[in-house]
């Protein structure tokens, strides 16, 4: 079992206690101007042991089960979260100063057993944390699963401008909506490289996802 896996299960333990009345710890806001980066997502979510927040349906996503998690910097949630490994992989990390990262691969065989030359699907997105105009919520790192659904309901509906990139299907694709069109080039050169070759921390949150899935996980009906 891997090291965030035993950290999860502690941590789990503790959720079930009665809730303190401190606010929720929250990093910092860094002093940067880019969209937040795809490996800066992956180093906050592996900076510190996960909580199992809970496990159900999610947004856009009517077949699959979700996973979410939370340390004290953003929420991680497995979107693919069945006990039985799949063929694709997506995770999701919400940073509350620092906005959305999602990651989604694809390949012909458990995803967990393979790597970057293996997929054949391969993209990201980041977006910035949803502003005023948009209606939306802030994200709270305090959320229970359902208000972290009803979060991720009003973002998705939204249609919130993100930039993206990676290939689909071997076919190459990026580009930035509506007002982040003028970060493209700044995006595909702060992620060009993850998307290209992956990364350590990639593969390992793939495989403690996995590990997790078979404790927290369900499979389709």
């Amino acid at each position: 079992m891997g090291l965030l896996s035993l950290l999860v299960a502690c941590g789990t333990a503790d959720s079930a206690r009665p809730a303190r009345s401190a606010p929720t710890q929250v990093a910092p806001p860094r002093e940067q101007t880019e969209l937040y980066g795809i490996e800066e997502a992956l180093r906050d979510a592996l900076s510190g042991p996960w909580v199992h927040v809970g496990t159900g349906p999610w947004p856009g996503n009517a077949r699959m089960q979700a996973c979410a998690f939370r340390n004290e910097r953003v929420i991680v949630v497995n979107a693919y979260c069945g006990v039985q490994d799949t063929e694709a992989v997506r995770l999701d990390v919400y940073s509350p100063s620092r906005g959305h990262v999602r990651i989604y691969a694809e390949s012909k065989a458990p995803i967990s057993v393979h790597v970057r030359r293996d997929y054949f699907t391969f993209t990201a997105e980041s977006e910035p944390p949803p502003g005023r105009e948009t209606e939306v919520a802030p994200l709270d790192l305090s959320m229970s699963f359902s208000q972290l659904y009803a979060y991720e309901q009003e973002r998705y509906e939204a249609y919130l401008p993100a930039c993206y990139g990676g290939v689909e299907r071997q076919k190459e694709r990026s580009g930035c909506l509506g007002p982040l069109a003028s970060k493209a080039a700044a995006w595909g050169q702060q992620n060009g490289a993850f998307l290209e070759r992956a990364s350590d921390d990639w593969y390992r949150i793939v495989r403690e996802l996995r590990l997790l899935a078979v404790r927290y996980g369900k499979d389709p009906k």
